[in-house]
């Protein structure tokens, strides 16, 4: 599923994506209904984290071990509580009408566009009425892109396939708009991103969406 080796990276000291949570996920939170949050693909636990601490109860959703445990620690030092899952999200269930708010920050890249259109299909149902799906991924603007189509095997388009057999997917404009049609929505951009979190500064195309379930 992922490019990168994240059970490696989690095991580090320190949150490699950095100790706050998604400005997405902060800033529309108030806007969901209180009650129970989903954070899917949560790698170290910094949205679940702070989900928790401004009153929702949480489960996250991540497939590496490493990632779980950090959270859970995480969780222990900063008295809040949540319910660490780790398996694939592809496979995970997710129980019909039950979440104020459902979250997917850079997730969708790392999977077929075929599995992301599952993923929201059960996030749609998993949501209450009135609850927001916040979900941000890369688009075909993200300098990647071009690297992907000269390096890697495109298997459908704006799907990468590369030589570990990880799939890569970047959305091409609206296309993250469409895929959640079933949801109203509140906001949703394009832009682009210079990223200073982790590694050498570097730039990304991004799509954000927020949505709600009418």
């Amino acid at each position: 599923m992922m490019a990168k080796d994240y059970e490696r990276i989690y095991q580090r000291d320190g949150l490699y994506w950095g100790e706050e949570p998604s400005e997405l996920v902060k800033r529309f939170a108030e806007l969901a209904p209180q009650g129970k949050a989903l954070d899917l693909g949560m790698g170290e636990g910094r949205d679940a984290l702070y989900l928790a601490s401004v009153g929702f109860g949480v489960t996250g959703v991540e497939s590496t071990d490493s990632g779980v445990l950090k959270c859970e620690r995480l969780a222990e030092q900063r008295r809040v509580s949540v319910h660490a899952v780790c398996e694939d999200v592809r496979d995970y269930r997710i129980t019909k009408n039950r979440y104020a708010l459902i979250a997917a920050i850079n997730l969708f890249q790392f999977m077929k566009k075929d599995e992301a259109e599952d993923v929201i299909a059960r996030v749609v149902d998993g949501l209450k009425r009135g609850g927001l799906f916040v979900c941000t991924t890369f688009t075909q603007d993200d300098p990647s892109y071009k690297v992907r189509k000269q390096k890697s095997k495109e298997v459908a388009p704006g799907v990468f396939l590369d030589a570990s057999g990880n799939y890569y997917s970047l959305y091409h404009y609206g296309e993250l708009l469409k895929l959640c049609s079933e949801l109203r929505p509140i906001y949703y951009a394009e832009y682009d991103y210079y990223d200073t979190q982790h590694g050498p500064p570097h730039w990304h195309g991004v799509a954000d969406f927020v949505g709600k379930k009418m």
